[in-house]
């Protein structure tokens, strides 16, 4: 049992820190600039994330089993809410305040590293019938992500943050509900073409964060307090209180097995994009994608034996 669990946790987290030495290599090599990163988010967050969406939703999503799995895109917004109440008083607990770090920890609080990592230890644990389960999930923690989890990093700025909220991330959000919804029938070609420009965001989101990561490496370890408590309470506190609420709540046990992964991952991945984009502190971002991936080596698999 220890390897079944241990195996696919260690190899999500290889791929992921692969994809990140490329990415820095890249920025070591001068491929890429720290002026081009903004650049390059820009086409991943605009334009390939949300084909990456609309591609998921209209493919995976099937209209007679909306009924039946009407829970997942709750739990995942619902799971992203509760972060954002703990995360009013959690903040308070960091040392270092100031330079957008307390809007970045209360950003962790809310999001996780909900698609990448937790897709490859769900594949590997359980088999390709959960992804679509997944994606599902993933629909309500995509529009937590680009509602509360980006409004925190938009501070008071509600012009802003409206702005933000409704992005072309949301938008194929809906478009991918309506084409399953009204069952739309759409050209093989397309479909094609955007499950392939799709699956091309999460590499290159890897990319850009370990681009990014390359030039706050120097300062990986500063700020030691703010790290070990953000990283407590990332893979700790959090989980731990997400676990008890999912496991009194009665839900078929596909949809209370991908909950449980989701709720135990680490920071997500493409924090320190994320806050290069809408504001926050891209160093702490850095920081905290590195560090509790790392640690979450140990947390999954020990908090796994609680399924």
């Amino acid at each position: 049992m220890e390897n079944q669990i241990l195996r696919p946790v260690l190899e999500a987290i290889i791929e992921i820190f692969g994809m990140f030495a490329i990415g820095a290599l890249l920025r070591k090599l001068k491929f890429i600039d720290k002026e081009d990163l903004s650049k390059f988010s820009s086409v991943v967050f605009d334009v390939l994330f949300p084909i990456m969406i609309f591609a998921s939703i209209a493919t995976q999503l099937k209209p007679d089993r909306i009924c039946e799995l009407w829970m997942l895109p709750l739990i995942g917004f619902l799971m992203m809410l509760l972060g954002w109440i703990l995360g009013w008083g959690l903040r308070y607990g960091m040392q270092n305040r100031g330079n957008g770090r307390t809007e970045t920890f209360h950003h962790f609080c809310i999001v996780n590293n909900y698609i990448f990592l937790p897709l490859i230890v769900i594949s590997n644990l359980w088999g390709e019938t959960y992804e679509p389960l997944l994606f599902l999930f993933n629909v309500g923690s995509t529009i937590g992500l680009w509602t509360i989890g980006i409004g925190v990093l938009t501070g008071s700025d509600l012009k802003r943050a409206v702005k933000n909220i409704l992005s072309p991330n949301l938008l194929a959000v809906f478009l991918g509900f309506i084409v399953v919804w009204l069952q739309i029938p759409l050209p093989g070609v397309v479909l094609k073409v955007a499950n392939k420009s799709g699956g091309a965001a999460v590499p290159l989101i890897l990319l850009l964060i370990g681009a990014t990561l390359w030039g706050n490496i120097k300062n990986i370890f500063d700020d030691k307090w703010d790290i070990c408590y953000l990283t407590l309470c990332r893979l700790i506190l959090i989980p731990l209180i997400n676990i008890w609420i999912i496991k009194m709540i009665p839900m078929p046990l596909d949809i209370y097995r991908v909950a449980f992964v989701v709720s135990i991952m680490p920071v997500s991945v493409n924090t320190s994009v994320l806050t290069l984009r809408y504001g926050g502190n891209p160093e702490l971002a850095g920081q905290a994608a590195v560090i509790t991936t790392v640690v979450s080596i140990v947390t999954i698999p020990l908090l796994l034996y609680l399924l």
